[in-house]
């Protein structure tokens, strides 16, 4: 039951085929610290168990065949709460992550708030992805501005202030997120960062790993043309530099390296592959 005197927070989650991850993602909602929450699952007309799962937890539904983008701002535009937390259907929340958003934007007058995300992988490729991802952060301390692109981004909102701004394109499938944190940055939008963190299941596939990352670079072009974004150098360069960091600190296990370049390769491979494909296009 809701507390009158609380402000709702809707969690919007985009799902297509999230069978394999969606329950763990809403048992986390339903065990948070802050029972204040109405759980919006937007949803491209899943074929597997998605709906089923999602109804069991008593999430509100919405099927549209839309991109994650457009399924972000249908969520937003039929949600009731003053906040609202964007979730994907393949993460976890910790169990206080939305009572230290809530206090986040209540006492410190903050718009936006950054989650921090830690990736876990099971078996050996999504353990190479996961240890690979959670180099970023690492790097982008180290190395600041010329490599901070596509991490972390804000997924904690005041909502009236995400339509003020127009809420997502659209037209991105790929740095749609990023798109979104710019320009609530330009409208001078403060933000935080709570210390309860995200936790992100990688995909287990190496076909599925590039499967993504060829449609992400198939979309590359596209984000380029909309956001005028001159982004693709800084991520060629701190791939290079999370490969380094991770030879180094792993090495002790030959085979995670062995994994982690090969699936570099692979990633960029695909990536470059996708990208051609766009602009051809």
């Amino acid at each position: 039951m809701r507390s009158p005197a609380r402000p709702t927070v809707s969690v919007i989650i985009p799902t297509h085929n999230s069978g394999e991850t969606i329950a763990e993602c809403l048992k986390s909602i339903k065990n948070q610290s802050y029972a204040d929450c109405e759980i919006i699952v937007v949803d491209d007309f899943s074929s597997d168990n998605t709906i089923r799962t999602a109804e069991k937890f008593q999430a509100r539904i919405i099927q549209r065949k839309c991109n994650p983008a457009f399924a972000r701002n249908i969520g937003i535009a039929n949600s009731v709460g003053r906040y609202v937390l964007l979730q994907d259907s393949d993460q976890a929340l910790a169990p206080s992550v939305v009572e230290q958003c809530v206090r986040k934007c209540e006492n410190e007058l903050v718009g936006m708030v950054r989650i921090p995300e830690i990736f876990v992988g099971k078996g050996f490729w999504g353990s190479c992805s996961a240890v690979w991802k959670n180099s970023y952060e690492v790097i982008e301390r180290s190395h600041g501005k010329e490599v901070t692109v596509f991490s972390g981004e804000p997924r904690f909102f005041v909502r009236e202030l995400v339509t003020q701004v127009g809420m997502f394109n659209t037209k991105l499938v790929w740095g749609e997120d990023y798109n979104l944190y710019k320009r609530l940055k330009k409208a001078g939008i403060k933000e935080a960062t709570c210390r309860s963190c995200i936790y992100h299941y990688e995909l287990v596939s190496i076909k599925d790993i590039l499967i993504k990352d060829l449609r992400y670079g198939k979309s590359m072009p596209i984000f380029v043309q909309e956001t005028q974004e001159k982004v693709l150098s800084q991520m060629f360069k701190r791939a290079f530099l999370v490969f380094r960091r991770v030879s180094k600190d792993f090495s002790g296990s030959p085979r995670l390296i062995v994994g982690c370049a090969f699936l570099l390769y692979l990633k960029t491979s695909c990536m470059m592959i996708g990208l051609m494909a766009g602009f051809a296009t």
